[in-house]
C-alpha cells in the first residue's frame, strides 16, 4: 500500500515534466519564426518524400527547386532590410528585368566584354534603387505609391530600351549564370545566393551599422533624435535592394542566354510574402535574413509541389496569396498579443 502511494505521485511528477515540456516546445516555436519555419520546412519535405518518392527527392528536383529560388532569396536579403527598416520596394520585379535587359544590351547589341555588362546591369538596378530611395526620403512620397509608381515606369522603360528583349546574348554572358560546380552541379545564381544570405544575415545581425535599421523600424523619431541618420540609411537600403534586384536580373538573363522584357512579373509578391512569413513585420523593427530565406524555401517547397501534381501555374499565384494573407495575420495577432 504504501509503495503505491509512493508511486502515483511519482507518475503524476513525470507526467507534469512532461507536459511542461511540451509547452515549453509550443512556446519556443510560438517566440521563434525562425525555428517554426524550420520546423514546417522539414516537416513539409519529409512529407513530399514520402508521398511523392519518385519526384521529389531526387537529385535533379533538388537542383530545380533551389535554383528557382535563387532569384526571389537575393530580392529577399534587400527587403528584409528595408522592411526591418519600416519601409518596402514594390519595384523589384520591374527593376530585376530593367537591369537584365540593359545588361543584354550591352553585350548583345554593343558586343562590350561580359564582365562590363554584368557591371552595368547591377549599376542599372542601383540607379532604380537609388531613385526609388530619393522620391521616398527627399519628396517624402509613401514607399507603396512611390514604388508602384516606378514598377511601371521601368516596366516600361525595359519595353522602350529593349521591344521583344535581347537573344541570344553571347556564350561568354550566359557562363555568368550557367557555371555549375562540379559537385552538386548547381548553376551559379544559387551560390550567389546563398554568398549573399551569409554575408548579409551576419552584417544585419552583427554590425552596428545595420543594426540601425531596427532602431528606425521600431521608432523612426527616437532614432533620429538619438543621432541616426534616418533618410540616409533608408536611402541606403533602396540602393542596395536596386542592386541585388539588378544582379538577380543579370544571372537570370545570363542563365537563359536572353534578356526576357517580361522577367520578375509578380516576383514582389513571393519576396514580400516569404519576407512576412520570415519574421518581418509591417510595422518594422523586426526580422532576420535567415527567417526570409526560410519563407523563400517554404513557398518553394509548396510551388514543387504543386507543379509534382500538374497544377496549373495560376493556382499557385492563388496560393502564395492566401499564405501572404496568413503570414500577415501571425504578424498582426503577435502585434496584438504584444498589446
Amino acid at each position: 500500500m504504501m509503495a503505491m502511494q509512493i508511486t502515483q505521485p511519482l507518475a503524476e511528477t513525470a507526467e507534469r515534466r512532461r507536459e511542461n515540456l511540451f509547452v515549453r516546445i509550443v512556446r519556443r516555436l510560438a517566440d521563434s519564426r525562425e525555428l517554426t519555419l524550420f520546423v514546417l520546412v522539414v516537416a513539409l519535405a519529409l512529407a513530399m518524400s514520402i508521398v511523392y518518392p519518385n519526384n521529389f527527392p531526387t537529385a535533379s528536383n533538388m537542383r530545380a527547386v533551389l535554383l528557382n529560388l535563387a532569384p526571389v532569396g537575393m530580392l529577399v536579403c534587400g527587403m528584409m532590410l528595408l522592411m526591418i527598416g519600416g519601409t518596402f520596394d514594390l519595384s523589384v520585379g520591374s527593376t530585376l528585368a530593367f537591369s537584365g535587359v540593359w545588361a543584354g544590351v550591352v553585350a548583345g547589341w554593343w558586343g562590350w566584354p561580359a564582365e562590363i555588362a554584368v557591371l552595368v546591369g547591377i549599376m542599372v538596378g542601383a540607379l532604380c534603387g537609388l531613385v526609388n530611395g530619393l522620391i521616398v526620403t527627399r519628396i517624402g512620397i509613401n514607399a507603396l505609391i512611390a514604388t508602384l509608381g516606378t514598377l511601371t515606369i521601368y516596366r516600361s522603360l525595359t519595353y522602350v530600351t529593349a521591344g521583344t528583349g535581347v537573344t541570344p546574348i553571347t556564350d561568354a554572358f550566359a557562363e555568368y549564370g550557367r557555371a555549375a560546380d562540379p559537385l552538386f552541379r548547381i548553376q551559379s545564381p544559387f551560390w550567389a545566393m546563398l554568398v549573399l544570405v551569409l554575408i548579409g544575415g551576419w552584417l544585419v545581425a552583427r554590425t552596428r551599422f545595420f543594426r540601425q535599421f531596427y532602431f528606425i523600424g521600431g521608432n523612426p523619431r527616437a532614432a533620429q533624435l538619438s543621432g541616426i541618420r534616418v533618410d540616409r540609411l533608408i536611402l541606403i537600403g533602396f540602393v542596395i535592394m536596386g542592386a541585388l534586384a539588378g544582379l538577380a536580373g543579370v544571372l537570370g538573363a545570363a542563365r537563359l542566354n536572353s534578356a526576357v522584357v517580361n522577367a520578375g512579373v509578380g516576383i514582389e509578391l513571393k519576396v514580400i510574402t516569404a519576407t512576412v512569413l520570415g519574421g518581418a513585420s509591417l510595422k518594422g523593427g523586426e526580422g532576420t535574413i535567415l527567417g526570409g530565406i526560410l519563407g523563400v524555401l517554404f513557398i518553394a517547397l509548396i510551388e514543387n509541389a504543386m507543379i509534382i501534381n500538374a497544377i496549373g501555374v495560376f493556382w499557385q499565384g492563388l496560393v502564395v496569396g492566401l499564405v501572404l494573407l496568413f503570414a500577415v495575420s501571425l504578424d498582426r495577432f503577435k502585434t496584438s498579443g504584444r498589446a
